[in-house]
This record gives C-alpha cells, sequence and structure tokens, in this order.
C-alpha cells in the first residue's frame, strides 16, 4: 500500500513539474525527451488552460516562495537524475504512463468512482500545500486531476 502511494505522490508530482515547466517560463531545456514538444502542443490546442495554469502557478509562487522555490530544487534534481540517468528515467517515465493508461480505462468503466477520487486527490493536495480545501472549480488543473490514485 505504502508502495502505490510513493507511485501516486510521484506522479502527482510530475504532473505538477509538467504543468510548473511552462508557467515558470525558466526551462531553457527540456527536461526529457518530448516533453517539452507535448507540453508545446497542448499549450497551441489549449492556450487558456495553458495560461490559467501559468497564473495559478505564479500566484501560488507569491504566496508560497519557500515552497514554490523548494519544488524548483525537486525539478532540477529530477532533470539532472534523467541527464545523469537516461534509460532508468525512460522506464520510469513509461511506468507513470502505464499507470495512466489504467487508470484512464478504470474511469471511463466508472466515472462516478473516478470523480470521487479525483475530489479526494484534490483535497489531499490542498492540505498538504497548506492550503484551504478547493471551491467549486478549485484544486489542481484538470490534466493534473487526470491521473487518481488507484483503489
Amino acid at each position: 500500500m505504502n508502495l502505490d502511494r510513493m507511485h501516486i505522490v510521484l506522479a502527482s508530482l510530475v504532473v505538477l513539474l509538467l504543468i510548473a515547466g511552462p508557467a515558470l517560463g525558466e526551462d531553457p531545456q527540456p527536461p526529457g525527451p518530448g516533453m517539452a514538444r507535448d507540453r508545446a502542443e497542448f499549450c497551441k490546442q489549449n492556450p487558456q488552460k495553458c495560461q490559467e495554469a501559468r497564473a495559478k502557478r505564479q500566484a501560488f509562487c507569491k504566496e508560497n516562495p519557500a515552497k514554490c522555490e523548494q519544488m524548483k530544487q525537486k525539478r532540477s534534481e529530477r532533470q539532472e537524475f534523467c541527464k545523469a540517468n537516461p534509460e532508468k528515467c525512460e522506464q520510469q517515465r513509461a511506468r507513470m504512463k502505464e499507470r495512466h493508461a489504467e487508470m484512464q480505462a478504470k474511469c471511463a468503466a466508472d466515472p462516478a468512482k473516478c470523480e470521487e477520487m479525483k475530489q479526494a486527490r484534490r483535497e489531499r493536495f490542498q492540505t498538504r500545500q497548506g492550503g484551504a480545501k478547493p471551491s467549486s472549480g478549485g484544486g489542481p488543473p484538470p490534466s493534473e486531476a487526470a491521473s487518481p490514485p488507484p483503489e
């Protein structure tokens, strides 16, 4: 059970960092093969969502500069890890994509249960961040909530 929770935390962190990268606007080198391209393509197709994520990120960093700096440091460490261990990094990324696909299938099979899990994850995220519970429309961006934790 703890291993599943670790995977969930890692996946959430990676998703958050993927969203934070374009929002921070200071990612001169792509974090991994294809990731920057995927992010740029998503932003081309969804400019409003990217702009909202960027604004949310800036507001979060303004309110929580220490937490924001800590997350930047973790992102930097992850980039260095991936430079030093490209095969292992790619394996971890592939595993995360597999788990995401599994959860997408589970959510397609039972959307109501999926939405409950997403909401629970949003609340846990808000609690860890030290913020208030999300109001309607609050919580992490939809792309971050797309892969809720497994049962």
